[in-house]
């Protein structure tokens, strides 16, 4: 195609995303920077399944031992893959950065809209802002991890902790504020370091180990139980709770449908491929770490509390490789961290922009300079920091919290799902790229009815017998901060918030024309995209 042809092309893709923008109820006020490889990149470092199953690493071996640990990653998968279908469908039938908080509001009764909705909101920047938590706690573990593992005398305090985890928290911000416009470009990069590092550790793992092989027959049938509950299943189902842990987060290229082209289309694969490279990346890693262990006691006692680094330097048996390894490590996890911060501010930004939460007026404000969502930033920044401060207390209570996210998240993805199954789909959503067609009742009942289960199971003691210090208080954590949700509600949004302004029929027509497209568009929309420095020059 000619290269003067690409202004004008780009234009009309430009003009006719934002009037299925416009049709939604807004006007873009955040620039399309991103191609669909950056979001993807983003959405990958989010979830990054290896890296999520190395910092849990240690769990899933208390609970189910190696085979557990590698077998539940599959039913893990499965759960947030069938999840994640029915997100990609909604994306692509209302492609708007306030994701499952919209799509509430858009299919549910015009009595219940705005309440449910606005509980949806809340939900997942609850679920986002906790998984952002566990995240920076993790990262902050590590490389306190990293500096026992070289100095052997030197003893963890809670409050060094604390202080990295402070730091880590607000260098993300700064790299969202001040890199704004470099983060597509940055997100690119973390995604093939972050590949990289998975196949140099993989090797390294292997070939330090050569030829002392743990059996297959122990990799792949051991479950033994550490938490008491005994050979009952119940310690596959924490198992699997674990591993679902690293598949988190696959609502981020929902977040960030406002900055790609053509997000109808484009919006479902950042949701679903990066589900299928996770898959792809932890069944070899988990197997390779199982092979590798010489000594499970030492593993599950590491001194620095992260099993991870024990493995790397039983396998390697050197400690410049064991720090090496444990360094990219780290900063493929940070770069989850960055991202988080990313599609949370996202959410907080755009459900702002409905007067969905107190205080909207701050963050719903775009800042001209760095043009991204400023105070929404600052905002989970601060929470972060002062929800640190619970590390000072209890440690103990600071993991039971965070644990919480994975039901709030999920909880968010699923109740516009939930609707769906109640409700009469093909009336419901306009026409879209991504059809599940008959499908979709089934994919929509099995997320409901599984995440009911997910609820139930995360809220089970983990270890018996129960004591006050192994109590589970999820459910306690859970209607606590539901119930503050709902004290918003009444105190506060109630009677101010209405919810976002659909024009059903002028959203119809656009998806409709964007549908009839010709090949000749078709084939110039996936060229522009492929070479993003050509659609967003303009």
């Amino acid at each position: 195609m000619p290269v003067a042809c690409y202004g004008s092309v780009a234009r009309d893709i430009h003009d006719q995303d934002d009037a299925e923008l416009e049709a939604t109820g807004y006007q873009r006020e955040m620039p399309r920077q991103y191609s669909m490889m950056s979001l993807l990149a983003l959405a990958y470092a989010l979830i990054c399944t290896w890296n999520g199953f190395g910092s849990a690493l240690g769990t899933g071996l208390r609970t189910a031992s190696t085979a557990g640990s590698i077998f539940m990653l599959l039913p893990a998968a499965g759960f947030i893959g069938v999840v994640s279908l029915g997100m990609a469908e909604l994306t692509s039938a209302y492609p708007v950065a306030s994701g499952q908080f919209y799509w509430v509001y858009a299919l549910s009764p015009p009595e219940w809209a705005p309440f449910a909705s606005y509980m949806t909101g809340v939900i997942s920047v609850i679920g986002l802002w906790l998984g952002g938590a566990s995240t920076y706690n993790f990262i902050s573990g590590m490389t306190l991890s990293i500096a026992q593992f070289i100095h052997s005398d030197y003893e963890i305090e809670a409050w060094h902790k604390y202080l990295v985890y402070v730091a880590v928290v607000w260098l993300s911000a700064g790299i969202n504020i001040f890199g704004s416009r470099a983060l597509p470009s940055f997100n690119k990069f973390i995604f093939s370091f972050s590949l990289a590092t998975f196949i140099i550790s993989v090797a390294a793992m292997l070939a330090g180990s050569y030829p002392n092989y743990r059996p297959a027959r122990w990799v792949f049938t051991d479950v033994t139980d550490s938490t008491g509950w005994g050979g009952n299943g119940v310690s596959l189902i924490f198992c699997f709770i674990n591993a679902l842990y690293g598949f988190l987060g696959t609502d981020a290229g929902v977040h960030m449908t406002e900055e790609i082209p053509n997000p109808s289309v484009n919006g479902p694969k950042v949701i679903l491929y990066p589900v299928l490279i996770g898959l792809m990346t932890v069944v070899p890693f988990a197997c390779t770490c199982m092979f590798v262990i010489k000594d499970m006691d030492a593993i599950l006692h590491a001194p620095s509390g992260l099993p991870l680094i024990q493995v790397y330097y039983q396998a390697t048996q050197s400690s410049t490789t064991t720090v090496l390894l444990m360094v990219a490590f780290t900063v493929c996890f940070f770069a989850c961290g960055v991202a988080n911060m990313t599609g949370a501010s996202r959410q907080i930004w755009s459900a702002a922009r409905d007067e969905c939460f107190p205080l909207s007026e701050y963050w719903k404000k775009i800042n001209p300079t760095y043009q991204m969502p400023l105070n929404a930033v600052l905002v989970q920044a601060v929470f972060n920091t002062a929800y640190g401060l619970i590390f000072l207390g209890s440690q103990v209570a600071f993991s039971l919290m965070v644990s919480a996210s994975i039901i709030f998240l999920v909880g968010s993805y699923v109740i516009p799902q939930a609707i769906l199954t109640f409700r009469n789909r093909e009336r419901l959503l306009p026409p879209r790229a991504f059809d599940l067609g008959r499908w979709g009742y089934i994919v929509n009942m099995m997320s409901t009815v599984w995440t009911l289960f997910l609820c139930i199971a995360c809220c089970i003691p983990t270890e018996l017998p129960v004591t006050k210090s192994n109590m589970n208080y999820n459910s306690v954590v859970a209607l606590s901060l539901l119930a503050l949700a709902y004290a918003g509600w009444i105190y506060s949004r109630k009677g101010v918030f209405k919810g976002p302004k659909i024009d059903t029929q002028l959203l119809y027509n656009a998806r409709v024309k964007a549908l009839q497209a010709t090949d000749e568009q078709i084939d110039e929309r996936t060229y522009l995209i492929q070479h993003n420095s050509a659609y967003v020059d303009f």
